[in-house]
């Protein structure tokens, strides 16, 4: 479906832009609960509890421990392009960046999820959330314009455990620097 000709030019862009929409708007969500969470606990227990899952999720993502995360395992329905060559494609990457309607290759948002409920600031989590977006969409036009014949794919999953280990570190490494940084300003 992405290989179409409905995904050339401008679909393209309202596509990821609405990935990025969608990734902000989930920030916003998990701000928002977040703040309802995070007023009884110290700071400490919050960092353990992200601490917590971080681990869990690197464990998972290394194939040490195995487990499910909670993932709606259906696409995004074909009846979002009902709306038109450019609000389609918009729909369509406003749903997936929000994560809450199609698969997640990887843990990693979880734990992102997480650490943004319970640490982030206003301006830190929608970062966080047009990232998460930003993320999906060079996955999604990188898939594009490699080749027709899932090439993209084959390569994903050729170097799947060098790229869980990158995007793991990856995303370890940003996190413990932010908790570092909070934790020698918290008094």
């Amino acid at each position: 479906m992405l290989s179409s000709p409905v995904w050339r030019g401008t679909p393209v862009l309202a596509f990821c832009a609405g990935l990025v929409g969608g990734g902000a708007l989930t920030a916003v969500v998990l701000i928002v609960a977040g703040s309802l969470l995070r007023a009884p606990l110290p700071a400490a227990v919050r960092w353990a509890l992200v601490a917590g899952a971080l681990l869990a999720v690197l464990l998972r993502e290394t194939g040490v421990w195995s487990f499910k995360l909670p993932e709606n395992r259906r696409l995004v329905p074909d009846t979002v392009f009902r709306l038109g060559r450019h609000l389609g494609p918009l729909q369509f990457g406003l749903e997936m960046g929000t994560g809450a309607r199609t698969y997640l290759p990887s843990g990693l948002p979880y734990a992102a999820a997480v650490a943004v409920a319970l640490t982030a600031s206003v301006p830190a989590a929608l970062c966080a959330g047009a990232g998460f977006g930003l993320g999906r969409a060079l996955m999604t036009t990188a898939n594009l314009r490699y080749d027709g014949d899932n090439g993209w794919d084959g390569e994903w999953r050729a170097h799947g455990r060098e790229l869980r280990f990158l995007t793991g570190a990856a995303f370890v490494v940003p996190l413990a620097a932010i908790a570092v940084t909070a934790w020698s300003g918290t008094p």
